[in-house]
């Protein structure tokens, strides 16, 4: 255990309140950004949880603040007896926690990418409003996104359903006249082209707003992971030269998971990986490692393709970015969604440019679900 963790741990069970305020606040900062299972963090959980009792309100309070952040189920029970605490300042900080929470956990996928930002909103309307405005604003923001997606998709694709049709007839008419300018049929083809693009760009955003039931199961990594990478192998563009992809993963890593979103968020990441390989570059395999830490799993999906700058990384998790001719700006936005929002986990990017890419994966083994 690093010498800074340590204090932190010894810090929080100080006899000087003001030195356990202090030590909350840090701890505070550690596990904002945690997932389950993580272990240096588990035992900052151990030690705050027992704070609840705290015989000074101010740290009582400070610990409410700290579970707003925190996705570990036992500061459902820490909240609910702050809830009830003696003091009106800490009843308050542990409603706001919990509403913080179960705003974090039922954010629309949209909400998800910018959840930070929506939640200071609601906190300054909460501010004026109190509770009830809060919830109010929530629920009616949720319902005008949700069906302004879904009445969007459903009627463009009804506009450009019978556009793609009738561009596939003219590109065929066109193409059988011999004398016709070759500009035509060039023409034709690049509105079917432009057609075909914007409805793959509906089925993305469909596919991203979408809130399916999640089923968790114990599943073998290295069978998702074969699973995966067969999709990706076919799904991906039609180029011949393509890299092999080696899955050095055990047999024996099991974990609990919904099979078909994981499947797809890592799809979503191979199809760029085998993608990432310019037309005369050696074709290095795609590279799946995984190790296990405790109630952790990391796994690491490695390509030596072309890489990326540090501003193509920051854009390429951001929703409707892509360098790709035909993409849409979906696949990695989505793989995040099913990795971090319904799996709990972390997904981050390390690439350099000419180097190729890895995509590190942290997830907990084991599914907790929200009580």
């Amino acid at each position: 255990m690093a010498t800074e963790d340590a204090e932190l741990l010894s810090a929080l069970e100080s006899a000087d309140w003001s030195v356990v305020l202090e030590a909350v606040a840090r701890a505070e900062s550690q596990i904002r950004d945690s997932i389950v299972g993580d272990p240096k963090v588990e035992l900052i959980v151990a030690k705050l949880s027992p704070l609840v009792d705290h015989r000074k309100w101010e740290v009582r309070r400070a610990v409410a603040h700290a579970a707003a952040h925190a996705p570990h189920a036992v500061f459902e029970g820490v909240l609910a007896r702050l809830a009830r605490d003696d003091n009106q300042r800490v009843r308050q900080a542990a409603e706001h926690a919990a509403m913080r929470r179960r705003d974090s956990r039922n954010a629309s996928s949209l909400g998800k990418q910018h959840e930070d930002r929506i939640n200071a909103t609601l906190d300054t309307i909460e501010a004026r409003f109190g509770t009830i405005g809060r919830e109010a604003v929530k629920r009616a923001a949720e319902q005008i996104a949700n069906t302004f997606a879904r009445e969007l998709y459903h009627e463009v694709i009804r506009l450009l359903s019978p556009l793609a049709a009738s561009a596939e007839r003219l590109q065929s008419k066109l193409m059988a006249e011999k004398h016709l300018p070759q500009t035509l049929v060039q023409e034709a083809d690049g509105i079917g082209r432009r057609v075909r693009r914007l409805q793959a760009v509906l089925d993305g955003m469909r596919a991203y707003t979408a809130q399916p039931a999640l089923s968790f199961q114990s599943e073998r990594l290295d069978e998702i992971l074969h699973e995966a990478v067969d999709v990706a192998i076919e799904s991906g563009s039609d180029r011949s030269r393509k890299p092999s992809v080696e899955i050095r993963v055990p047999s024996s890593i099991v974990i609990e998971a919904s099979r078909p979103r994981l499947v797809q968020a890592l799809t979503n990441i191979l199809v760029n990986a085998v993608e990432a390989y310019p037309e005369d570059a050696v074709l290095r395999p795609v590279e799946i490692t995984a190790s296990v830490e405790d109630r952790l799993l990391r796994l690491t999906i490695r390509d030596f393709g072309c890489g990326m700058s540090e501003e193509a990384q920051r854009d390429s998790l951001t929703l409707f970015s892509t360098s790709k001719a035909n993409g849409t700006g979906f696949g990695l936005p989505l793989a995040v969604k099913i990795v971090e929002s319904e799996h709990g986990g972390r997904l981050s990017l390390e690439s350099a440019k000419g180097q190729g890419t890895c995509v590190h994966i942290l997830l907990p083994k084991h599914h907790e679900a929200p009580r």
